[in-house]
């Protein structure tokens, strides 16, 4: 699917809602099984959630998955395993899916979906919670679960005027953006309608941001969106404590903000035009114009920007000396003159960025970056463009095979049968306290670069990988946590001696998944010249996925709080 949808996960929106604002593009209520949402009735929660989506942003289609009663009295845990099942299916049919509105909650931790959640969120489909309604101002409230897992955006309420709504659950540590929950829309409260607000606002940006740049944001750079998009503007202090303030979410300010922070450097009008040929005969020489189109209509519409002027350039010995990073330059040369020279895009960022673990752990897996440093220093270094044969190869241990973990658990000592060489990767997975150790073979004063790749950059399914690194006598000597893509390990390491080291991975706090480990001699290159082209760097938030001592949800839940928000 072209278009761009948000994931209603709540009680179903009835068919009088659709009347008004459009058929819901994909519908199934899992609590009930079977593919009616309305339920016979004239209204539901999930209606009015749909409504708040929609009074964001019209532009956006909706998907419908009940996974309450028609009432909204039980909200089956069951059911919201199946429906983010059935969202993680969706995406990699290719719908496009923007973000998943959770207005619902419960006290208790529950691993049911956890799973589900943290796959959708390592394919960039991020979860938008309301974090609940049972707050006060005698106090800060942690939010609910799912809102308090650390891979979900959390959304309290104000009043509309920037003041803590009394009945929203508000932490400063927990909670990313407040959200107008009063009156909002007309007639209702709670944390349930404010969250949409926001889930509208991320399903905004991450359009135009996988139209245009190829990828989606990440989850520190989502959130920076929309705390920077009001202009970083806070609320009037909590009453709970007369200090905490929070960050407002604004709709126009937080497209404004992403448009000027993360489109704008890595995007020129003149590549959408030359993209489509009814985009070049309506604003060619318009690049302004272009860009307005991509943002209110193009990129709803599935359209996405597929010339690329920098991996164009790149192509080319020529144009790089010619044109530089420039890519506008680029554009109109490809549409004056290179098309009809018959020249063609033939250089692949994502591929010269996947063949060097140095660019990795300083760009994560912005291509654009990669690409312009192949431009700006990496073709004159005598990189390939795919690695073979290029600076980075050097030091592979083509001696001895690598071993992954495999169906048997590797232990956490001397012991194990797992094995990485330098320019060899392996595989594992990490389960609840599990730790495990791979063992290696360095060469004194010769550096290499050890990655634990997980959901940031398509190495696994884990979260938050830690990587330590222990001498031959199991001697701690070297760790490194989120210095990677998003929250991943990269460690760049000289040995003292020469001889057997071992590498362990583990899952930082109770993350559990799957994950890549590699080790890879350090390419001459700079950090330092590396780093003018990009920054991989990411604000950690607040932990709260750790399991606690709670029951579990294999029952339907009802309450003010534990349900419906």
């Amino acid at each position: 699917m072209g278009v761009w949808t948000v994931a209603i996960v709540d009680s179903g929106v009835v068919d009088e809602f659709e009347a008004t604002y459009g058929a819901s593009l994909y519908q199934w209520d899992f609590y009930y099984n079977n593919a009616d949402t309305d339920g016979g009735r004239t209204t539901s929660h999930g209606s009015t959630v749909a409504l708040a989506i929609e009074q964001t942003n019209s532009s956006l289609e909706r998907i419908d998955l009940q996974i309450s009663s028609n009432s909204g009295s039980s909200v089956s845990s069951s059911a919201a395993d199946a429906a983010f099942n059935q969202l993680i299916s969706l995406h990699d049919q290719g719908w496009h899916i923007g973000s998943i509105n959770l207005s619902w909650g419960s006290l208790y931790y529950n691993s049911t979906y956890v799973p589900e959640l943290n796959a959708l969120a390592a394919r960039g489909v991020f979860a938008v919670a309301a974090s609940g309604n049972g707050g006060s101002h005698s106090g800060l409230e942690y939010p609910s679960y799912p809102a308090a897992l650390s891979n979900v955006i959390s959304v309290g309420s104000h009043d509309g005027a920037g003041n803590p709504t009394r009945f929203s659950q508000n932490h400063p540590s927990y909670v990313h953006v407040l959200a107008d929950g009063e009156d909002y829309p007309t007639g209702h409260n709670g944390t349930s309608f404010a969250a949409p607000q926001v889930s509208a606002g991320v399903a905004t940006v991450q359009a135009l941001a996988d139209s245009a740049l190829e990828r989606r944001l990440s989850f520190g750079e989502t959130v920076d969106v929309l705390q920077q998009g009001g202009g970083a503007t806070l609320s009037n202090p909590d009453p709970a404590n007369g200090t905490s303030r929070y960050y407002l979410f604004n709709q126009e300010g937080s497209l404004n903000y992403f448009l000027g922070r993360y489109l704008d450097p890595e995007f020129s009008g003149y590549e959408y035009v030359a993209s489509y040929g009814d985009i070049e005969s309506a604003y060619a020489g318009n690049p302004a114009g272009a860009r307005s189109h991509l943002i209110n209509s193009g990129a709803y519409e599935g359209r996405e920007v597929t010339f690329d002027g920098l991996e164009y350039v790149a192509s080319y010995s020529d144009l790089m000396a010619a044109l530089g990073t420039d890519r506008a330059a680029a554009a109109t040369h490809y549409m004056n003159s290179g098309r009809y020279e018959g020249r063609s895009t033939t250089f692949d960022g994502e591929s010269y960025l996947a063949a060097y673990a140095d660019l990795r752990g300083v760009f994560g897996n912005n291509v654009a970056a990669a690409t312009r440093h192949y431009i700006s220093s990496g073709y004159a270094e005598g990189r390939s463009p795919t690695g073979g044969g290029g600076g980075g190869g050097g030091g592979t241990d083509t001696g001895t095979p690598a071993v992954s973990e495999g169906a048997t658990d590797l232990p956490a000592n001397s012991s194990t049968s797992g094995y990485v060489g330098v320019g060899q990767s392996v595989t594992g997975t990490i389960s609840l306290y599990d730790r495990d150790w791979f063992r290696t073979e360095l060469t004194a004063g010769q550096t290499v670069i050890i990655e634990a790749r997980g959901s940031a950059s398509g190495g696994g399914t884990l979260y938050d990988p830690e990587l330590l690194v222990y001498n031959s006598s199991g001697r701690f000597v070297a760790y490194n946590l989120d210095s990677g893509a998003g929250y991943d390990a990269y460690l760049r390491y000289t040995p003292s001696t020469s001889g057997t080291y071992y590498l362990e991975v583990d899952g930082y706090s109770s993350y559990r998944g799957t994950y890549t480990l590699s080790v890879a001699s350090q390419n001459g290159a700079a950090v330092s010249t590396l780093a003018s082209y990009g920054d991989a760097g990411q604000e950690r938030f607040a932990d709260l996925s750790a399991p606690a001592p709670e029951p579990d949800w294999s029952k339907p839940y009802s309450s003010s709080v534990d349900g419906l928000m």
